[in-house]
Formats: C-alpha cells, sequence, structure tokens
C-alpha cells in the first residue's frame, strides 16, 4: 500500500538519516503523504510523528493552515489495520484503505464526519480508484520491481488482471488508475523492464495513458518521463498532474489530455508524491514527505 514510496515506517527511517545521519534527531520527523483535496477548505492527508501510528488529518488550503487531527487506528470502524492510502470518491466522501491481511476500504463523510465500511478486497493492492455508483473500479498491486492494474468488483472485491499488454508477465508496468466520471481510465505505464530492485529508484520510461477513450483499449500520450510516477485528474477531466524525475530532480507536471502538451508546475531535489487537484482546478497540492505543499497553476 505505498503508492511506490517507501512503506511509512520506512520514509520516516529514510527522513531521519537524511536529516541527521546516524546520530538521534533535533526535532522529531513527521511524515505527511496522500494527500487529497477534497472540498475547497480541506486537504486530507496521512500524518505519522516519529515511530507513532499513522493518522488521518487534514488542513486548509493556505500555507499555515492549522492541521486537524481527523482519525486514528482506534477511532475507525472494524479497523484491521492501519491507513494506508487516502482517495478521492465520487460521491464527494474520503477513501480511507486499511492494510490489514488483504485491504478494507472505508469511506468518510466530511460534513457527518463518520465513516462507512465499503468492503474487503482479496488481496493487498497499493492504489485504489471507485466509479461514483461503487460498483466497480481499478486498482494498482506492487511488488519489488513491478505494478499492474486489476479491475475491482463490489461489493464482493473480487479483483481480475486489467490490460494484460501492460502485466508484469508482458514486461510492462502500470500504475496510478484514476477512472473518469463516464468510465474511462487514466494511469502511467512503461513497457520497459525493470532493471533494478528498489521501486523508488526507477529509471524506465513512463508516459500517460488513456483507457477506454474513442474505443480503444489504452493509448500513451504526451511525452515519456522517469518514475515512478503518481497521477491525478483534473476536475474537467482534461488534465492529469504528474510527479517524475528528469535531469535527477523531482517534477510536477500537466499533462493535456487532448494533445500531451506538458508544462511543468514545480521542481524539486526532494522526492514529490501524491498531486491532488484542488475542487477548482486551479492548484495541486502534493508532499514531499515533510509537507503538504500547494502550486497554483497560472494561465
Amino acid at each position: 500500500m505505498n503508492r511506490g514510496k517507501p512503506a511509512t515506517s520506512l520514509l520516516v527511517a529514510w527522513l531521519v538519516m537524511a536529516l541527521g545521519g546516524c546520530a538521534a534527531p533535533r526535532a522529531e520527523v513527521v511524515v505527511r503523504t496522500s494527500p487529497v483535496w477534497l472540498a475547497d477548505d480541506a486537504i486530507y492527508f496521512l500524518r505519522q510523528a516519529g515511530s507513532g501510528q499513522v493518522e488521518i488529518w487534514s488542513r486548509g488550503s493556505t500555507d499555515g493552515d492549522r492541521e486537524r487531527f481527523v482519525a486514528s487506528r482506534e477511532s475507525l470502524p472494524e479497523a484491521c489495520g492501519v491507513p494506508a492510502e487516502l482517495f478521492r470518491m465520487g460521491d464527494g466522501r474520503l477513501g480511507v484503505a486499511l492494510d490489514c491481511d488483504s485491504t478494507r476500504l472505508l469511506a468518510f463523510d466530511p460534513v457527518a464526519r463518520t465513516f462507512a465500511r465499503i468492503a474487503d478486497l482479496r488481496s493487498r493492492v497499493a492504489e485504489v480508484t471507485l466509479s461514483a455508483d461503487l460498483s466497480n473500479g481499478y486498482s494498482s498491486g506492487v511488488n519489488e520491481r513491478c505494478w499492474w492494474l486489476s479491475t475491482i468488483g463490489l461489493p464482493d472485491g473480487r479483483l481480475a488482471p486489467a490490460l494484460p499488454d501492460l502485466t508484469c508477465a508482458a514486461g510492462g508496468s502500470a500504475r496510478s488508475p484514476v477512472l473518469t466520471r463516464w468510465g474511462g481510465l487514466v494511469f502511467v505505464a512503461t513497457r520497459d523492464e525493470a532493471a533494478g530492485a528498489e521501486t523508488d529508484r526507477d529509471n524506465r520510461r513512463w508516459s500517460v495513458h488513456l483507457g477506454g477513450f474513442q474505443g480503444v483499449p489504452y493509448k500513451g500520450i504526451g511525452p515519456t518521463f522517469q518514475g515512478p510516477p503518481d497521477l491525478d485528474l483534473s476536475p474537467d477531466e482534461e488534465t492529469a498532474a504528474v510527479t517524475v524525475t528528469k535531469f535527477d530532480r523531482w517534477r510536477l507536471l500537466l499533462v493535456d489530455l487532448r494533445d500531451g502538451e506538458t508544462r511543468e508546475l514545480h521542481s524539486s531535489p526532494d522526492r514529490l508524491f501524491d498531486p491532488s487537484f484542488a475542487p477548482d482546478g486551479r492548484e495541486v497540492a502534493f508532499s514531499d514527505g515533510h509537507q503538504v505543499k500547494i502550486v497554483r497553476l497560472g494561465r
């Protein structure tokens, strides 16, 4: 359940080493990942302080806004494991994936501030996107060097391989699926063979792909880049925000799904994760492991 980034506890250890070597850190390391911009004034994310448990928090859309505790494992209904991923649901609720022996899906209603159980998937997955009517969805699974997409059947949680040409067995890799309102699929994929054992040092050539558009099973669009990338879809479903590597820097890119035109929004020597569009499509939130940051799209 790590979307291609280190598991949360490993990410904490990595940040401690990066900030202070082997010596004890002067301040407690706080890891913030998986931001989801759910409403105009609410960005939800996973937060872990030091070696403590992973919790769900939220913050406003202005820099310096106070962070607010939402839930811990103890306050989640039927919690079989820790929160591992947050995702946006088509009905306005926040999706929560719990890392259990398999994957349990919950929905959080930000108005009523209540959680409801959606389904138990039949195996662990790394990412989830669901249709608005909760009848189906897609997930990505991950092993050491490869990601693959599966369809999700609800409510029984059955998984079935999708896009056989882009599976590990076929020498490909696909991840970061996002369903459109009309049932199309946007994701990133590569046909390059994995050369190393560490997924966070990926040098393969990835690109944005569209599935089910104009009757075509899938097609690539725009330039290739290194990854492993994370992707989100704009509210008007015309643009993808993608975190990638290029010339040894991490970059946040916008890819126009109509013509593949690409624009850079932000670059950093630090790893970037999990872009999430604002509801009005004018800004994008993302994580650098330490903080949830926001960048404005501009013109």
